[in-house]
């Protein structure tokens, strides 16, 4: 058995293997015994698999539950596209981090912080709501109607993860918002991927049309 993660010791992606197991002979001369392949590679607890693993990059020890459903200590999250510019690039990178402890909520703050400074290294006014901020792009086409879709999404779950209320002005009520992990991750890959378009494509786009003296314009 072995499950591929980001190794929470040295970080590089890679597959972690069950250990070798073995245990300390008491007599005058104490030396390390191997048990065989099969023998108490798994214990129970609470009706869990563990199972001791270890990274085959850097040899360190995971407790893995099962097929990989929970490790100790938690994996690294992927990294974050050199491409995409400071400060979006750390503030994605904390956004995984806190995904990787389930801080769904910080996870999305994170992400729709990342966002605003975004919008407004694109040119979006200062000092606005992040949704005037993202229509804006849009008026003035740094994003297309999709991405705003995208981009929207994202502030709302953004604005649930940092108030824990929203009114809802039809009804007269107040709503109570919760943030879930399946939620925060796919924010999070949301906002990563629409920096992807906007930031890395195009890079990759202005570097093949330089090396054929083309313009991004030019048809």
């Amino acid at each position: 058995m072995e499950v591929s993660i980001h190794c929470p010791h040295c970080g590089q992606y890679t597959a972690v293997s069950p250990a070798p197991l073995g245990f300390m002979t008491t007599d005058r001369f104490p030396r390390f015994q191997a048990l065989p392949s099969t023998a108490v590679l798994y214990y129970l607890n609470g009706g869990e698999n563990w199972w001791m693993g270890k990274c085959n990059a850097c040899m360190e020890p995971v407790l893995v539950v099962a097929d990989g459903f929970r490790i100790l200590p938690p994996p690294q999250p992927g990294p974050v596209n050199a491409a995409i510019p400071e400060p979006m690039q750390s503030d994605l990178r904390e956004a995984k981090k806190c995904l990787a402890v389930s801080a769904s909520n910080a996870a999305v703050v994170m992400a729709r912080r990342a966002l605003q400074v975004a919008a407004v290294q694109l040119g979006a006014p200062q000092g606005e709501k992040l949704g005037t901020q993202i229509k804006w792009l849009e008026e003035h086409r740094k994003i297309t109607s999709e991405q705003r879709s995208w981009a929207d999404a994202a502030r709302w779950v953004g604005n649930h993860g940092a108030h824990d209320t929203e009114p809802d002005v039809s009804n007269g009520r107040v709503v109570i918002t919760e943030v879930s992990m399946a939620d925060a991750s796919e924010t999070v890959e949301l906002v990563e991927h629409l920096f992807e378009t906007i930031y890395v494509a195009s890079q990759i786009a202005q570097r093949q049309l330089a090396k054929r003296g083309k313009s991004k314009r030019e048809g």
